[in-house]
């Protein structure tokens, strides 16, 4: 658990924006549990992760939005790189309703309801 200071110095080193999106964020808001709307929440995301070797200083974090934070998750810069660009292809086939983007629009359904029931126990 961070402390106030801690967390305040964190949040300054981007002017209270997610590191990787820009989106606002509200220092108050920091450490959502998913109980409130996300805009504005975020967390300390570990530049060098934990799991990596990361330490859980000010020096390693700095301020995210909770969903850029989530989706980084455990990926390595090569993975996200991975998920960025298959993303964007993803967005033009969605855009121009192809086929490929319908399936893609159905998909992104059925894993937003998965992700509801997995977070109510269901």
């Amino acid at each position: 658990m961070f402390t106030d200071s801690t967390l305040k110095a964190i949040f300054a080193k981007t002017s209270g924006h997610c590191h990787f999106c820009g989106d606002r964020l509200v220092f108050k808001r920091y450490g959502w549990k998913g109980k409130t709307a996300l805009a504005g929440a975020w967390e300390a995301d570990h530049v060098v992760q934990r799991g990596k070797g990361g330490r859980k200083s000010a020096d390693n974090c700095l301020p995210a939005c909770v969903r850029c934070n989530r989706l980084r998750w455990h990926r390595t810069g090569k993975d996200l790189r991975e998920v960025i660009f298959l993303g964007l292809i993803a967005l033009d086939q969605v855009k121009k309703r192809s086929e490929a983007g319908e399936e893609l629009i159905r998909l992104k359904a059925k894993r937003l309801k998965s992700n509801q029931g997995r977070r109510r126990g269901i």
